[in-house]
């Protein structure tokens, strides 16, 4: 996360003065906080210089989640939950510094405390969201929010027994407090942060500065508290060789901080002709996660580019960049970021219940919500009008008739999307599903695809030109959660319009987009097949205007309340038509219209939703076309006794019974039922018959 692109909203501050006991400390403390993210600076306005900075948490605060440091502080958090700050360039007065963190709770108050090279402390205070000044609270007691550790019986020692400056030693030792971090020091100058076991076993590497003078030093292991114990080791110089006249120094220029897994990073920088970099990553533990080794150019320029591992776990790790000489300590977080987070009450669900979703997204924006059945058919959508807090609540009522298999919930607010699948009467399959942020792109500009699918499937992407020519084919990964957002980069695309065909095995999605297309500068004509229609009904808008131009439109009820917004484009002969708009369920009977609207053109469809056009029973098919072999076909009644058994007959030509399916009515006296019609019948005309109680209702359809 950038922090710099945090100081939007909630900002406060608070001055920090000298506390009794420490004579002439002041630290002033700046706060900036979004959400649960907090930038603090500190600056030091006293002439003792800071080398340590430390933070923590009230016990109705929760902890710190991860942080983030400047360049050239070093971070660690101890097993009590204290954040502590070091550097070995102390901040002088007039100074400052910035850290990032980030917290389980919004806007925590947060303990603070300076203390200089000596180990003498400065300041202490604490920060309070939206207090623009307040007096120093009292010190924290140590021995109460940190209990000292006992260390009488600690003891270690270095290998080897006499080092000279330059070497890498190892420090092992026993009787320490188990679980704990401490600084590993020479002359009070730290070198190594390392962390005990549970059983207080010390292990661990440093290595000495080759600028260390021959003489007898002291090393020691120093906990967050300030205890210590230390050893007196004599070290010896080590053969000095003349650097070439062209040595560079080491110098790192990370380009990344923050990455996602399966994201691309990068460093670079300076260091010897024809050396070597070591680069090694850790998690806050010590233990190793990475290791590269790069190689210097003739012009002292290296660089390096790698992939986070898919399953890489997230949070903050600390790299190091060694030339053998000095060492680069650079902080980098692995983290997911999403702005739309859903889950269902439940991952299978049996027909006749009601799937129940929950989660948050951006407060205060409109959030739109389709659900797809399992042949991909839009059966829900509506617009979600989030309030400040971003809670996301919303129901669908499923019939004991519908369809078994995997659902497919996407949401969508402004470019984000996510994709949820629930399964109906079995556990959901891990289907394709894909959405591209929007319709129609600049050349200029890089599409974004959010795929679901299998955890870590290899995926193929296959885009289609407006010549039906393959434009491009490439693989990509999903994550450890089976999706990926995927940019597509649009430079060198003609106006057109485009498919994306996204697939993995037995299973693809097709997606239509365009690149390039404008808004209509001529009328709009455009009309609904039918004048009058029931809750439940899909509508069906038919319409021309000018040649691959864009079009929006949106449903109304009679309350003037926007249910379902879609963008569309007319084909090469300027017409175009729409049939993914339907009437909820619940709709209330009166005036509905959808509207087009395309540059300062507009036109109106209008309809009536009526309780029942009816009340005779009567059924009806999904097309009135010719159905093939292995299509679904939907057959629909309506008018009939209210929650009663449906007898559906399947029948042909000659009266010959080819099915019969068994279902219940609803309270309205309506039903529905997917019939996928089978291999092997013969062209021609079919019958169906259905029964409710007494009442009999028949429709034809043809197949080829």
């Amino acid at each position: 996360m950038n922090y710099s692109t945090l100081m939007i909203l909630g900002i406060f501050a608070v001055s920090i003065f000298s506390i009794s006991g420490i004579a002439s400390a002041e630290t002033s403390a700046k706060s900036t906080n979004f959400e649960k993210t907090t930038l603090v600076e500190f600056t030091n306005n006293d002439a003792s210089e800071i080398q340590t900075v430390r933070m923590w948490l009230g016990k109705d605060s929760g902890e710190f989640k991860s942080f983030k440091s400047e360049k050239g502080w070093t971070g660690t958090k101890t097993p009590q939950g204290v954040l502590v700050f070091s550097t070995s360039d102390p901040l002088n007065s007039g100074e400052s510094v910035k850290f990032g963190i980030k917290t389980e709770v919004e806007g925590p108050g947060i303990n603070w405390k300076t203390v200089d090279a000596t180990g003498n402390e400065l300041a202490v205070g604490k920060v309070l969201p939206g207090q623009t000044s307040a007096p120093p609270p009292p010190p924290p007691q140590d021995n109460t929010v940190i209990p000292t550790p006992k260390m009488d019986g600690a003891t270690f020692r270095v290998i080897p027994e006499s080092p000279k400056t330059g070497d890498t030693v190892r420090i092992v030792g026993d009787g320490f407090p188990p679980k704990t971090v401490f600084k590993f020091t020479i002359d009070d100058q730290p070198l190594e942060d390392i962390q005990t076991d549970e059983k207080g076993h010390v292990s661990g590497t440093a290595k000495i500065p080759i600028t260390k003078q021959a003489d007898r030093v002291e090393f020691s292991l120093v906990d967050n508290q300030g205890n210590k114990k230390t050893i007196s080791i004599r070290i010896t110089q080590a053969e000095q060789v003349a650097a070439p006249q062209n040595t560079k120094k080491l110098t790192v220029d990370q380009g990344t901080s923050i990455a996602e897994p399966g994201e691309k990073i990068s460093a670079k920088g300076t260091g010897k002709p024809g050396s070597s970099i070591k680069i090694t990553a850790k998690d806050p533990t010590g233990v190793k996660l990475y290791e590269a080794v790069v190689p210097v150019d003739n012009q002292g320029n290296w660089s390096h580019e790698t992939v986070v591992p898919l399953d890489a776990p997230l949070g903050t790790r600390q790299v190091e960049f060694s030339d053998g000489l000095d060492t680069i300590t650079r902080s980098f977080s692995v983290s997911i970021s999403k702005t739309i987070n859903i889950s269902s009450s439940a991952t299978k669900y049996n027909p006749g219940d009601k799937f129940v979703f929950n989660g948050t997204a951006k407060p205060d924006q409109s959030l739109q919500v389709v659900i797809n059945d399992p042949i991909g058919k839009e059966i829900f959508s509506d617009i979600l009008e989030l309030d400040s807090t971003g809670v996301i609540s919303f129901e669908y009522q499923t019939a004991a008739t519908s369809t078994k298999g995997t659902y497919a919930v996407i949401a969508t607010q402004g470019s984000e999307t996510e994709i949820v699948r629930v399964g109906l009467g079995e556990l959901p399959s891990p289907q394709i599903i894909a959405k591209f942020d929007k319709l129609n792109y600049a050349s200029s500009e890089t599409a974004k695809i959010t795929i679901e699918g299998p955890a870590k499937a290899n995926i193929s992407i296959l885009i289609i030109d407006p010549g039906d020519k393959v434009k491009l084919t490439e693989t990509v990964t999903l994550g450890l959660d089976g999706s990926k957002v995927h940019d597509l980069v649009l430079d060198g695309y003609k106006s057109g319009v485009y498919t994306a065909v996204i697939k993995h095995t037995k299973s693809e999605a097709q997606l239509v987009f365009s690149v390039g297309l404008q808004q209509s500068s001529g009328p709009i004509l455009m009309q609904a097949t039918k004048q009058e229609y029931l809750p439940g009904d899909s509508v069906l808008v038919l319409g021309s205007t000018n040649v691959n131009v864009l079009l929006s439109l949106e449903m109304l009820d009679p309350d003037g309340k926007v249910l379902k917004k879609k963008d569309i484009f007319s084909d090469k002969e300027g017409k175009f038509s729409e049939g993914t708009f339907r009437v909820p369920s619940d709709a209330k009977q009166g005036p509905w219209v959808i509207k087009a609207k395309s540059g300062s053109n507009s036109a109106d469809a209008k309809f009536t939703v009526s309780g029942t056009i009816t009340k005779t029973f009567s059924v009806k098919t999904d097309k009135t076309t010719a159905y093939r072999s292995g299509d679904y076909m939907t057959i629909i009644g309506t008018g009939g006794g209210k929650t009663q058994t449906v007898v559906i007959k399947i029948l042909d030509s000659k009266n010959n019974e080819i099915t019969d399916l068994t279902m219940s009515s609803t309270k309205e006296g309506s039903f529905q039922t997917l019939w996928p019609v089978p291999s092997g019948m013969e062209p021609g005309k079919y019958n169906i018959k259905a029964t409710v109680g007494g009442e009999t209702a028949e429709t034809t359809f043809d197949l080829q």
